[in-house]
């Protein structure tokens, strides 16, 4: 099996059909995975896991450190972090996890590798995955995603 980086949907399926029989073994694809991110990575979230396919999510918590912090803003995540006795970042890291994804949260403070692995004895409801779901489509997408300009 292999693994890739950042391939979307198409580039998947080009690389599978290389093979004989259409199956190019992809066991993991890296991708940025949090609730802001562009909706060809929630198409290929959803293609991955749809065809077995890991998804490694990186930038969980949405990116640059300003971005990060800005998840401390979102009223949606502190009022289901309040509910949990947890902190928004975990909240983040949790739903990635529930989504299907394996979370890759970077830190050398014990502290924070602690917080992370509590992320394992949490469960948020359906209700709190579905109101996470839609800050995809909350207008402040745009402060955690922003894009460069393109010229036409």
């Amino acid at each position: 099996e292999i693994g890739v980086s950042n391939f979307n949907v198409d580039q998947m399926t080009e690389l599978q059909n290389l093979t004989k029989d259409g199956t190019a073994p992809i066991a993991v694809n890296q991708i940025m995975y949090n609730p802001w991110v562009e909706d060809w990575l929630h198409d290929t979230f959803d293609y991955c896991q749809k065809n077995g396919i890991t998804v490694m999510a990186w930038a969980s918590l949405s990116g640059t450190m300003m971005q990060t912090e800005l998840n401390l803003k979102v009223e949606t995540l502190k009022k289901i972090a309040e509910s949990h006795d947890t902190s928004v970042f975990q909240i983040l890291l949790r739903w990635a996890v529930q989504k299907g994804a394996a979370i890759i949260p970077g830190t050398g403070n014990p502290k924070h590798m602690t917080e992370n692995l509590s992320v394992y004895s949490l469960k948020l409801s359906v209700e709190e995955m579905e109101e996470i779901d839609a800050l995809r489509y909350d207008d402040m997408k745009k402060e955690f995603m922003s894009q460069p300009e393109t010229k036409e």
